[in-house]
């Protein structure tokens, strides 16, 4: 089950009091920073649940 964004809760990476943690957290490229953006690229998600446990305004859950 791939990861869901809440993008009103995410705040972008601009608005993140992690500064885009979860980008910084996914080894496998599934979230990426693009132009302040936050881009999900589902296919490269391996379901091992760091951005959900870490995102600090609670805006990634599974779908």
């Amino acid at each position: 089950m791939v990861v869901v964004i809440d993008m009103e809760k995410c705040g972008q990476i601009k608005d993140c009091p992690g500064e885009g943690l979860c980008v910084k957290l996914c080894e496998q490229g599934a979230l990426k920073d693009v132009d302040g953006e936050l881009v999900l690229v589902p296919e490269n998600c391996d379901d091992c649940d760091l951005c959900i446990q870490n995102c600090p305004n609670q805006a990634i859950s599974k779908g």
